[in-house]
């Protein structure tokens, strides 16, 4: 079987949350972004319903891109394309290439170089950013409650630099409230001002879709840091944050391997590298939000130093946890391994 069609079928703005709802010819999905803290209602007020919105089409445009596994040949947004700026049309091949290079490998495939996007014949707009109301006091820091999370936030507090937390849970990673209580109890050992809490509901990875109709791919990949940068900015906007702190290291700028068959490198982390954080960056100052910036306090650093640094907190050691598997730990995968020896 094969797909021809992913498609953004409707984007809903709730109080407090986002829904949004996908095909795939004739398969039909959604996704549910909530943010426990927000009101969406109130950043309309503060900002316009047209910026509220404009956020809103990104994500749902970067939360598709999961759908993108199954190697469809359009990825139709016209739903959405009245919100989007011209430039989202390179990102998003960019993001593609770099994200989705794994999944070709594990799936051999050397002639697709990702969906061709689709909308009506009006062109999608310019960019028009605006600017946070804020004093730029606080930086929002990402918290997914594992050892990088941790030693990226004791280096903040050290050095007293206010933060605020925002950690994020996801249905490919299992139930939403085991995810934010590991989290909650990770975050006693450091001292946030305000915790923020982000839960994306996603039937495609609940249902055995992939497993049942297309047995032979090797699985769901999403751009997981690159939509989460999209998904932080209705927070960024909310509680006026001009800095997104990530806890990225240096090695997630190194390919795994060089492919011969692509001709290029393959690198499971390329969304959280160096090239992925300026790309990110420089599109949503130049077409959202003018004021913003993101980066990784981690990045000069291999994982070596951060195993080292983290030696200096033995107390948060039972409450980390790095497993995509099953969290905490399942104690089978490469990830849980490498973890642990280090």
């Amino acid at each position: 079987m094969k797909i021809k069609t992913i498609k953004v079928k409707e984007l809903t703005i709730h109080e407090h949350y986002l829904e949004i709802f996908y095909s795939a010819d004739r398969f039909q999905f959604s996704t549910k972004v909530f943010y426990h803290d927000i009101s969406f209602s109130s950043l309309k007020e503060r900002y316009s319903e047209r910026v509220v919105r404009e956020i809103a089409a990104y994500i749902a445009l970067f939360e598709g891109m999961k759908l993108c596994s199954l190697f469809p040949k359009y990825y139709d947004v016209s739903a959405i394309a009245d919100m989007l700026a011209e430039p989202v049309i390179a990102l998003f091949a960019k993001i593609y290439n770099g994200v989705f290079a794994q999944h070709l490998y594990e799936n051999n495939v050397i002639d697709y170089a990702g969906p061709e996007i689709i909308y009506p014949r009006t062109p999608l707009g310019e960019g028009k950013p605006m600017a946070i109301d804020s004093d730029g006091g606080t930086i929002l820091a990402g918290c997914g409650g594992g050892k990088d999370s941790i030693v990226a936030m004791k280096i903040l507090q050290e050095a007293e630099i206010t933060f605020a937390s925002m950690q994020y849970s996801h249905s490919v990673y299992g139930k939403a409230d085991l995810q934010h209580n590991l989290i909650s109890g990770f975050l006693e050992h450091v001292t946030p001002i305000r915790t923020h809490k982000i839960s994306v509901y996603d039937d495609l990875a609940d249902y055995p879709f992939l497993h049942l109709y297309f047995p032979d791919n090797s699985g769901i990949t999403v751009p997981e840091t690159p939509v989460s940068i999209f998904e932080s900015l209705p927070l960024i906007l909310h509680d006026g944050y001009n800095y997104l702190a990530l806890a990225h290291e240096k090695s997630a700028n190194t390919g795994n391997m060089f492919w011969s068959a692509l001709g290029r490198e393959v690198n499971h982390q390329w969304g959280k590298g160096y090239e992925a954080e300026t790309l990110l960056n420089e599109f949503v100052r130049e077409n959202l939000v003018s004021n913003f910036t993101y980066f990784s306090i981690l990045q000069p650093i291999y994982d070596f130093r951060i195993f080292k640094n983290l030696a200096r907190y033995p107390e948060v050691l039972p409450k980390i946890h790095s497993c995509n598997i099953q969290k905490p730990w399942c104690k089978k995968c490469p990830k849980c391994a490498y973890v642990w020896l280090g």
